[in-house]
């Protein structure tokens, strides 16, 4: 038989001996993102003052079953803000410090929503509100019920339960993405070690190739006597 002639092995590998020897490590899973739930947007329009509009939006994004709230004020003219950055009330991170009992309950879980509110001087100081980020990644807020029963203690309950489901959905898909990257890391570790391992040996196969028989059987004596 040729030995030229290179017969692939049950593995399907062409004669490579250490093609069989480097285990699989694949990328795991992507995870899928939250599906990001429907709830409509309170629409781009002005308004004749801040309370107005706040008041407007904050009943459209009520009915809905989502909340908006000032994240940050800006931009003061005279004492008073005339710029407001509006997040959903379920945005922002919870306060996670080690020397507090973690509260699973909290209803922050990063939801992207985003408006603004500016008081806009060529309008005669008239508020425009514009929806720079229309989605969440929770579900609508439950139905708080007949006027009055807001805080009756199911209704609680069940808001409690719905923040704590969306809170575990949130951590779970932060986790796995966690695990994805500290996996891809390790992944590029390896590849680093495998390609330092292979320039080594084809350099001590040079130079032992550039060695005279004498250097190399005083190398082994050396190395038995050791």
């Amino acid at each position: 038989m040729d030995p030229s002639i290179q017969h692939p092995n049950p593995n399907g590998n062409m004669g490579n001996p250490r093609a069989n020897t480097m285990p699989n490590r694949g990328s795991p899973p992507t995870p899928s993102p939250a599906p990001m739930a429907t709830m409509a947007p309170p629409p781009d329009s002005i308004y004749g003052s801040d309370t107005d509009l706040m008041s407007s939006v904050g009943q459209f994004a009520k009915d809905q079953g989502y909340g908006i709230v000032k994240l940050r004020t800006s931009n003061y003219r005279e004492g008073k803000p005339t710029r407001f950055d509006l997040v959903c009330d379920r945005g922002g991170v919870r306060y996670n410090s080690t020397a507090k009992k973690r509260n699973p309950s909290t209803r922050k879980i990063d939801c992207p929503f985003k408006a603004k509110a500016v008081c806009e001087v060529q309008l005669g100081h008239q508020w425009r509100f514009a929806v720079q980020n229309p989605d969440h990644n929770h579900e609508p807020r439950l139905p708080a019920g007949a006027p009055g029963q807001e805080n009756a203690p199911l209704a609680t309950s069940l808001r409690t339960l719905a923040n704590k489901m969306d809170r575990i959905s949130h951590d779970m898909t932060n986790s796995f993405n966690e695990l994805q990257k500290q996996m891809a890391n390790l992944d590029k570790r390896l590849e680093n070690l495998e390609a330092r391992e292979a320039g080594y040996q084809q350099m001590e196969a040079q130079r032992m190739d550039g060695m005279g028989m004498d250097d190399v059987e005083s190398r082994l004596l050396a190395s038995s006597v050791l």
